[in-house]
C-alpha cells in the first residue's frame, strides 16, 4: 500500500512593505517602525538618494518576491525641498508617495504641534529642537530612545494633523499613509 503525502499549501508571503528613502533620517525612522510593527509584516528600507527611478524600484521589488502572485507595496519617503527629486518621484507611479514638504522633520514636529505656515527645512529642524526636551539634542540621521517613544505614542495625533495640510504644498507630509496601512496590516 502506498502512503499518500499530504499536499502542502503553496507558500504565502506575509505582507511586505519596501520604503525607498532619501537618506539616513528617513531610514532611521523606518527601521524604528519595523521594530514596532514586528509581525505579520516585513518592512525593508532602502536608501536610494537622488538616484530613484522606476527601474531601481522594480529591481528591489523583484528581488523580494517569492512567487509570481506576491504583492509588495512600495513607498517613497523623500523630502520635497529639492525640485529635482520632485520630478523623479512623479515617474515612479506604482509606489505610494509618503513625501514631506519641506522635510521629514515636519512629520516629527506634527507629533508635537500643528504647522500651517510655510517653513524651510532648517527652520523646521530648529523649531523641532526648541519644542520639547525630548527633541533638544535631535541630530539628523538618528533618533534617540526618547524620541522614538514620543513618535510612537503620538503617531495618530500627527496623522490627524497631517491630513489637514494641503498635499504637495509647504507644509505637508504624507507619512501618515504608511502608518495607516501598517496599522491595518497588523
Amino acid at each position: 500500500m502506498k502512503k499518500r503525502r499530504n499536499q502542502r499549501p503553496p507558500r504565502k508571503m506575509k505582507p511586505v512593505f519596501i520604503v525607498f528613502c532619501e537618506g539616513d533620517t528617513e531610514e532611521a525612522y523606518v527601521n524604528f517602525l519595523r521594530q514596532k510593527y514586528r509581525a505579520p509584516i516585513k518592512i525593508i528600507s532602502r536608501i536610494t538618494g537622488l538616484s530613484i527611478s522606476p527601474d531601481i524600484l522594480q529591481r528591489y521589488i523583484q528581488a523580494e518576491k517569492i512567487g509570481p502572485g506576491d504583492k509588495i507595496t512600495s513607498f517613497l519617503m523623500y523630502d520635497l525641498d529639492n525640485q529635482s527629486i520632485v520630478e523623479k518621484l512623479v515617474n515612479c507611479k506604482d509606489s505610494i508617495s509618503i513625501a514631506s514638504n519641506p522635510s521629514v522633520e515636519l512629520w516629527f514636529f506634527l507629533h508635537i504641534d500643528k504647522q500651517n505656515a510655510a517653513i524651510s527645512t532648517d527652520a523646521c529642524v530648529e523649531k523641532l529642537k526648541k519644542s520639547t526636551l525630548d527633541w533638544i539634542n535631535y541630530k539628523k540621521g538618528s533618533l534617540s530612545e526618547r524620541q522614538r517613544q514620543f513618535l510612537w505614542k503620538n503617531r495618530r495625533l500627527a496623522s490627524e494633523r497631517a491630513k489637514q495640510l494641503q498635499e504637495g504644498e509647504n507644509p505637508s507630509t504624507l507619512v501618515y499613509r504608511l502608518i495607516e496601512i501598517m496599522d491595518d496590516a497588523t
